[in-house]
């Protein structure tokens, strides 16, 4: 099947070809062959092995050819391993008796359409307006926005600055948007631009966990690491009393049932 590859996290590719093979490479030797008899080729083919000699009145010759092993020749050679070992399914949509047999750690193939949390579409917005406002201020004055719109634009600003550069929260969803998948994505290896990313798309995956109904988990907390900080009882006491929950424009709660996955590769 031929794929473009739309993300891959290189290291997990790695990690999973160095187990099927046992090690790890970045070149293969493939050697291209001809046969030839009384000036006429009689076939031609290609092969792993080195071998060049005459058979009768019959010449075959070999060309050593060095091919680069991308990612996504290692994903296709991951994906065919877990086909030949029954390890693999592919869904399109997820209804009860398939939640129920999916388990932790099961690697799963689905056509979903992906969208970045709420908290990174609503900072990508601000610093877009951001670039435009330095782009028209010179010639328009600097009185375009209010002292009050400035405030809220630094403050999205020190907010988007203060995030993990690297780490993108998504959401899965299938067409019928029932049983949505959870991920982080590393932006180091995206291979297109966000704007080309949110269409749908395969994904090959690995359950985390599940989040069973009346359940639920919210994606890109601003006081999570507050939250997580190792504190006294009276502390924890303070902060319970305080909302450190997203503000309700920001607030991307998703209700189980659902998954939490670690994506491996995006792809069409």
């Amino acid at each position: 099947m031929l794929r473009k590859i739309l993300y891959a996290d290189t290291e997990a590719l790695d990690n999973y070809i160095s187990i099927i093979d046992g090690y790890i490479y970045e070149e293969q030797e493939i050697t291209q062959s001809s046969t030839t008899n009384k000036g006429g080729k009689l076939g031609v083919g290609f092969s792993k092995a080195n071998m060049e000699g005459n058979l009768g009145s019959q010449k075959e010759e070999k060309i050593l050819l060095n091919a680069r092993v991308n990612d996504a020749s290692k994903l296709d050679r991951i994906i065919k391993y877990l086909k030949e070992n029954d390890e693999l399914k592919y869904y399109e949509n997820i209804n009860q008796e398939i939640w129920d047999n999916i388990y932790r750690d099961d690697f799963i193939e689905v056509l979903v359409t992906p969208r970045f949390s709420k908290l990174e579409e609503v900072t990508n917005a601000v610093n877009g307006f951001k670039q435009l406002y330095d782009a028209f201020a010179p010639f328009l004055g600097n009185n375009i926005i209010d002292e009050k719109e400035q405030e809220a634009l630094d403050g999205f600003q020190m907010l988007s600055n203060s995030r993990n550069d690297n780490s993108l929260s998504c959401v899965f969803n299938f067409e019928d948007k029932k049983y949505p998948l959870i991920g982080n994505i590393d932006k180091t290896f995206l291979k297109t631009s966000k704007d080309n990313f949110v269409s749908q798309v395969y994904m090959l995956c690995k359950v985390q966990k599940k989040i069973e109904k009346g359940n639920s988990i919210c994606l890109d907390e601003i006081f999570e690491d507050v939250k997580s900080m190792a504190i006294n009882r009276e502390q924890r006491r303070q902060i319970s009393k305080k909302n450190m929950s997203n503000p309700k424009e920001i607030k991307d709660k998703i209700m189980g049932p659902a998954f939490v996955v670690i994506p491996i590769a995006i792809y069409q």
